[in-house]
């Protein structure tokens, strides 16, 4: 409360000195503030004043496109997004730019008001809403942020435009408070709002009065913003464009839709935790489910079975693959779009996340002229980016590499893929028995998931070459003996097995707020370090504290952990004589196999990731 009295006392102070906040803020007096702040030096900002128009036609092609459309004519550049795209080094740090953000910052300091990262997953979006129109908000750069009891919190780019506060305050007719934020950040969060919520509402309203070969996937072109404000869009396609647009904005892995009683849920999955989004209208959940199954080629009819589909599209100068799911609920049917970033999925090696003896161990095994590779892991562990960014890896001219999947993650022309197809008896069974009459060098097999997919795979590794695939356990170790469950004779599989990988996803701390601490004796014990008891209090570690480009969760990425099972003679004689996993993880063990627990905590100790992210991949500990 205090602090709100303070913010009022300033935003009074404001209101009463008439000649030093005149409306609107000029390039010339932004410069001289951050002169005063010490973010340019003043050659800098002659330098800025001599290249005004060249910058600003820059800003113009950088947010609309053009410096001639009807769009760039309606297009006011502000001066802080003036003095960003010059992309100067800041003055008292060369190795940070001059950034909208910067810029906001400093202007907040130089009005005494507190400046705001905008975080669109924590702003209330019925609160943005209804506080201003679209028309309103757009052209005025204002935005609320926060509500408390009768008093609102906006965020603009100039805070010393009086003629701006004069018209807020009397259009709301209630206490407000203002901050401090980018103009990139502010219209990027109207138009999601508004213009998501509009062709939602929209497509409400229009619901509610009635009721040859080709590719595999097709690129779907997903329009900017800019494009879905016209009017004559239709308001459901317009939805999940921008719907599909914000996804790829929050670095989502998946995109949840799922119906309930009354609305429907939208969710996204960042960094492996869900964030809630949204809520549509049941009539609307229906629409645009509807309209997503028609770009994944499913059929629209059914609705009742679940389907599995696809989509290509572009973000930016990539292009983005989303698998679609649809399934039949009490409430009407969920859809989940799973993200693949080409980017992620076919990251280096070396971007995995290996330290330098796991990847040694790792080539070792991708490079064996014959014999069987497994990765092992829940959903969402990070099998996949392994496996693609393995054949990356070995792919070339030379080089046949084949892939049976269900369903193919990744379209990728360097590999010959084949969809498992049930309904025509196609299973990764029979798709094996003849990849093996095509002459392959390498294969990758999606998942073994019965016995006979298991023997072929373990026939395949036996004639000569070199086969990955995927299996659902726990641990390294788990994934021999479910293969001998499934069979195997375990003579055969330890003569093939070169290894077995089994991996988690850990969040790493951000590295824009992450700082030294050290773990609490209690903390010490829960991970089960063994040290003397004059250390317990000295283990260092490092924390997030929180900040916007984190959320303020002090985390940000994901990177893998890893417990790799080398079959080397020792192991081999375990496998044939049919040992269980235990006995064979001991053996691993004391051959240096570090688990998976203990791979967490060496990146805890290396300051990646927090005790609290180790406890929670990998529970008890007995992984």
């Amino acid at each position: 409360m205090a602090e709100d009295k303070a913010f009022q006392m300033r935003d009074s102070e404001w209101l009463d000195t008439n000649e030093a906040f005149r409306p609107p803020l000029s390039l010339s007096e932004l410069l001289e503030i951050l002169i005063e702040s010490k973010a340019i030096e003043r050659g800098q900002a002659s330098e800025i004043e001599s290249r005004t128009t060249t910058l600003r036609s820059q800003v113009l092609k950088d947010r609309v496109g053009s410096v001639r459309s009807q769009a760039a004519a309606r297009y006011e550049v502000s001066p802080p997004e003036i003095v960003a795209a010059a992309g100067l080094p800041l003055a008292t740090n060369p190795r940070q730019r001059l950034t909208e953000d910067v810029i906001a910052q400093c202007l907040a300091d130089a009005a005494s008001c507190s400046y705001r990262k905008l975080d669109p997953l924590a702003l209330d979006n019925d609160l943005v809403q209804k506080t201003f129109s679209r028309a309103y908000a757009h052209h005025n750069v204002v935005v609320p942020v926060a509500e408390e009891g009768d008093q609102i919190e906006l965020a603009v780019t100039d805070p010393f435009d009086r003629s701006l506060r004069e018209s807020i305050e009397s259009t709301l007719a209630r206490p407000v408070r203002y901050s401090v934020a980018s103009k990139r950040d502010i219209i990027s969060i109207i138009e999601r709002v508004h213009g998501f919520r509009s062709r939602v509402d929209s497509a409400s309203a229009e619901l509610g009065t009635g009721s040859q070969h080709k590719p595999l996937v097709e690129l779907v072109e997903l329009r900017s913003h800019s494009q879905l404000s016209s009017s004559g869009d239709e308001h459901v396609v317009a939805a999940v464009d921008y719907l599909l647009q914000y996804a790829f904005d929050q670095r989502a892995s998946d995109i949840h839709l799922e119906p309930g009683p009354e609305n429907a849920a939208i969710r996204f999955r960042i960094d492996g935790i869900l964030h809630d989004i949204e809520h549509l209208p049941s009539t609307v959940h229906g629409a645009i489910t509807s309209r997503i199954k028609v770009l994944a080629r499913m059929d629209i009819a059914e609705r009742r079975r679940p389907q599995d589909g696809r989509i290509k599209t572009r973000r930016g100068e990539r292009e983005v693959e989303l698998r679609v799911s649809s399934m039949a609920t009490a409430f009407g049917e969920k859809v989940v779009i799973r993200v693949f970033d080409p980017n992620i999925l076919m990251a280096e090696l070396h971007d995995l996340g290996f330290n330098t003896d796991e990847r040694e161990r790792f080539e070792k095994w991708i490079t064996s002229p014959s014999g069987l590779v497994l990765v092992t892991g829940p959903t969402g562990s990070g099998k996949t980016t392994t496996l693609y960014s393995t054949l990356r890896y070995l792919s070339g001219p030379e080089t046949n590499i084949t892939t049976v999947e269900d369903p193919i993650e990744l379209v990728d022309p360097r590999f010959s893929q084949v969809q498992v197809q049930p309904q025509i008896d196609l299973t990764f069974a029979h798709a094996l028995r003849t990849i093996l009459r095509q002459d392959p060098d390498i294969i990758m097999v999606g998942e073994i998931r019965d016995a006979e997919t298991a023997a072929m795979a373990v026939q395949a590794a036996l004639t000569g070459h070199l086969v990955f695939s995927t299996v659902h356990t726990r641990d390294a170790a788990g994934a021999v003996t479910r293969l001998t469950e499934l069979g195997v004779e375990p003579f055969l599989l330890s003569s093939v097995l070169r290894g077995a990988v089994a991996q988690r996803l850990v969040r790493k701390i951000c590295t824009h707020c992450g700082t030294d601490s050290r773990l609490s004796p209690d903390q010490v014990n829960a991970l089960g370090i063994k040290v003397p008891a004059e250390r317990r209090q000295q283990l260092p570690v490092r924390i997030g504290q929180g900040c916007p480009e984190c959320r303020q969760t002090g985390l940000l990425g994901r990177v893998g952990i890893f417990e790799m099972l080398d079959v080397g003679r020792r192991i081999q004689n375990l496998i044939r004589e049919g040992r269980d996993a235990n006995e064979i993880s001991e053996a691993a063990r004391i051959e240096g196999m570090e688990s998976l627990r203990e791979s967490a905590i060496r990146r805890l100790a290396e300051g990646v990731t927090t005790f609290e992210e180790v406890i929670r991949i990998t529970g008890d500990g007995t992984l």
